[in-house]
């Protein structure tokens, strides 16, 4: 069972700069003993109602005035930390707020750690660690869509998927420990006539959720796309349309870039971090050579590859060479110049991949027109980014977004697998039950009730202070 902590603890809740209010937060068993300490209004806080805001002035030990206040009073459990809870509404900028915090400090208040409200929040049982993850994960989102995805997470959409596999796991374990503890009653044949199809309900719950990890882990961290394609087809060009302003430098001159250019953009509400590289090709320039080599390791290190090519001419061995350096499954062709005209087809492009692979081999790469001067087809093409990085959409609930969870899930697969093994061969129940047990033990590390100390520590610490 967790214990919260008998200590009250204190911190600057808002960020620090100019603005309109800021927040100082207190939780804690003392929290209105400190702050009445502190506090002067019409009456003692701790003769007010829970989750009412009342005016007053902040003192400090020898009764000189601090700041103006309103203080909003929440009594546990009913508070984000279970805890009785005090935030004093104070001028915002860097002194007011941090002048309030050090007579709470001064008062007996202990300066909060990282998450170490959110921490008190899950220790008091009002969130699990999947919601309080999320917590950290609404304040880090960069678009609409993560933000949808980390508040689905906080109201517990995630969390009731993964309530769902520790069911049917327990409903395994349950079967497995009757033939355990009584081989004269249960029948064994029966015992694995129900094991069997729980066993596969849970790999396909559990097969279900790592195929959203991908999904998840683009909407919450983003999407590297690697601009790639010989010199002087347009990379760069391409790179400032689709930043809508200037960033790389464009000129007629083959060899231009000679570094790899990093920029963020969002598309559909996917973070995505574009890279403009060097034109591939054989050079004498020690530069442009290092330049290339940087280029390749862009392409290999990226999500999604680009192949930036020129419409206006047909491809050629250059292109060939490069097209076979890239996964066609994580590949975009964009023809760009078509304002210049189309001097090949489509279908000679997208033979760039086939080589002499077989018909088993996925489909070739389609093929984006598109002009970076006239803006020609690149709504489009965002569209085909967004949808390439994401694939279909998804429920944002079964959205598995944090590597811990992902890797806890895999764990819970591979027993799964074994147990089948396992019920195959004949092996004993005992062997099945610790498989289960291990499973059961995985899933608890993802909603907190089995994760070890040292992991709980990185995870809050990696909030902001006052969260």
């Amino acid at each position: 069972m967790k214990h919260l902590p008998g200590d009250t603890i204190a911190a600057i809740s808002t960020a620090l700069g100019p603005g309109a209010v800021a927040l100082v937060r207190l939780s804690g068993d003392r929290a209105l003993q400190i702050a009445d300490s502190v506090f002067r209004g019409r009456r003692p806080l701790a003769d007010c109602l829970t989750h009412t805001v009342h005016y007053g002035r902040i003192v400090d030990g020898e009764g000189r005035e601090v700041d103006e206040v309103l203080a909003t009073v929440m009594l546990a459990p009913h508070t984000y930390t279970t805890e009785h809870m005090i935030e004093f509404g104070c001028h915002a900028g860097p002194v007011p707020a941090r002048r309030v915090l050090a007579v709470c400090l001064e008062a007996g208040a202990r300066h909060a750690r990282r998450g170490e409200f959110t921490e008190r929040a899950y220790l008091g049982g009002r969130l699990d660690l999947v919601q309080a993850e999320a917590v950290a994960d609404i304040v880090a989102a960069e678009t609409p869509r993560g933000l949808e995805m980390a508040l689905g997470q906080l109201e517990g959409g995630l969390s009731g998927l993964i309530t769902e596999v520790r069911s049917t796991l327990l409903s395994m374990r349950s079967e497995t420990e009757a033939a355990i503890d009584f081989p004269e009653d249960v029948d064994a044949r029966a015992a694995l006539e129900a094991i069997g199809p729980l066993s596969q309900t849970a790999r396909d719950q559990v097969e279900v959720l790592l195929e959203n990890c991908a999904v998840g882990a683009a909407v919450r961290d983003g999407v590297s796309i690697a601009l790639v394609g010989k010199p002087n087809v347009g990379k760069s060009s391409l790179m400032n349309a689709l930043l809508m302003r200037d960033r790389s430098i464009v000129t007629s001159s083959p060899g231009t870039t000679r570094d790899a250019i990093e920029e963020c953009l969002h598309i559909d509400g996917v973070p995505m971090r574009l890279v403009d590289t060097a034109g591939w090709r054989e050079t004498a320039d020690e530069a442009e050579r290092a330049g290339v080599e940087r280029a390749r390791a862009a392409a290999r290190g990226a999500v999604l590859s680009v192949l930036v090519v020129d419409s206006s001419a047909p491809p050629d061995g250059e292109d060939a060479v490069i097209a076979a350096a890239l996964d066609r499954r994580a590949t975009i062709v964009v023809a760009n110049k078509v304002d210049l005209g189309r001097g090949a087809e489509a279908q000679d492009f997208a033979e760039l991949f086939c080589g002499e692979d077989s018909g088993n081999e996925p489909a070739v790469p389609a093929v984006m027109w598109v002009s970076s001067l006239t803006g020609e087809g690149l709504r489009e093409l965002r569209s085909i980014l967004a949808e390439a990085s994401l694939g279909p959409s998804h429920s944002a609930e079964a959205l598995v977004s944090n590597l811990r969870h992902a890797g806890a899930l895999r764990r819970v697969k591979a027993c799964l697998y074994r147990v089948d093994t396992l019920l195959d061969e004949g092996a004993p129940f005992e062997l099945v039950g610790a498989e289960l047990a291990d499973a059961t033990a995985a899933l608890g590390e993802i909603t907190g009730e089995t994760t070890p100390e040292d992991v709980l520590q990185h995870i809050f610490e990696r909030f902001c202070v006052g969260k």
